[in-house]
């Protein structure tokens, strides 16, 4: 189940002028057309264009396909690339999804409406068919959109503090079976914390040391409360997400002993995707009760 688009050119387009214009755009891969897939938010989609059996080089069409059954920001971050392309190639649009717009001009509201439509649908045909036994990973769909405004700002916000500070990417993990946000912390570096559910803490020079003297590299695992006494408070910023600022160059006595006093965490960690994080609101309407 996908969302798909077609483009009609006003005049053929060469190859080579596609294939510039995606190799100047971030994030983009040559791959039977142009696959986009961004590592910071887990966003992916393409765009295709046909050859005819005789090989020709340019076309007079192209199309555009992202999967259904996702996260609502998926459509937040295509729409801009979508839009890009088509007033670069003052393309037409034949879009067949219900609520979408129809063959005619572009625009980005019967993009969001088409793709939100047909997502839903996904949702309830998927969901309405699992067993009620069946455990979907879920976040509230504000909570995923400040992870995914966050994690799409992080190179412009690295490059805003330079290397005075680090700002990481928020990922979702599971937790003992239970899905959290995280962040990573190394050894108390000045970091720009946003409001996540937990810190992973990484101890290498705050470590414990072993009997021979070197330090075992390890990790904690921390509620976002738990360093309310060390660091900064969080703090309403031009962030997607409240933040903590340190006020620190290096780790401050406090800092260093209480990563010091941490129990090495012992929790079963599992990595998860963002695309297999649904909007909570679209499985409470469709999920089957037990």
């Amino acid at each position: 189940m996908s969302y798909d688009l077609l483009f009609e050119f006003q005049s053929p387009v060469q190859a080579e002028e596609l294939g510039r214009y995606f190799a100047a755009r971030p994030n983009y891969q040559s791959e039977n057309g142009a696959f986009y897939q961004n590592p910071a938010t887990g966003v992916y989609f393409k765009f295709t264009w046909p050859t005819d059996a005789k090989g020709s080089r340019s076309f007079s069409r192209s199309a555009f396909n992202m999967n259904f059954f996702r996260p609502h920001v998926f459509a937040l971050e295509a729409e801009p690339e979508v839009r890009s392309f088509v007033e670069r190639f003052s393309a037409r649009v034949q879009d067949p999804q219900k609520d979408g717009m129809g063959d005619g001009p572009y625009s980005t509201n019967g993009f969001l409406n088409g793709w939100n439509t047909g997502n839903e649908y996904a949702c309830e045909a998927a969901l309405t068919m699992q067993a009620p036994s069946h455990k979907f990973y879920t976040l509230p769909a504000n909570e995923i959109e400040r992870v995914w405004r966050w994690n799409f700002s992080i190179a412009s916000t690295q490059a805003s503090f330079g290397e005075s500070l680090f700002v990481p990417r928020i990922m979702p993990l599971l937790i003992n079976g239970e899905l959290r946000t995280v962040v990573v912390w190394g050894d108390g570096i000045p970091e720009l914390i946003p409001e996540v559910d937990m810190l992973l803490i990484i101890r290498d020079e705050l470590a414990p040391v072993s009997a021979n003297g070197v330090h075992q590299k390890d990790k904690c695992l921390v509620l976002q409360s738990s360093v309310n006494e060390i660091l900064a408070p969080l703090s309403d910023d031009r962030f997607a997400l409240r933040v903590r600022k340190p006020t620190y160059n290096v780790a401050p006595d406090a800092v260093r002993k209480f990563i010091r006093s941490l129990p090495q965490a012992t929790d079963h960690i599992t990595g998860v995707a963002m695309d297999s994080i649904l909007d909570g609101e679209l499985v409470r309407k469709f999920a089957r009760s037990a």
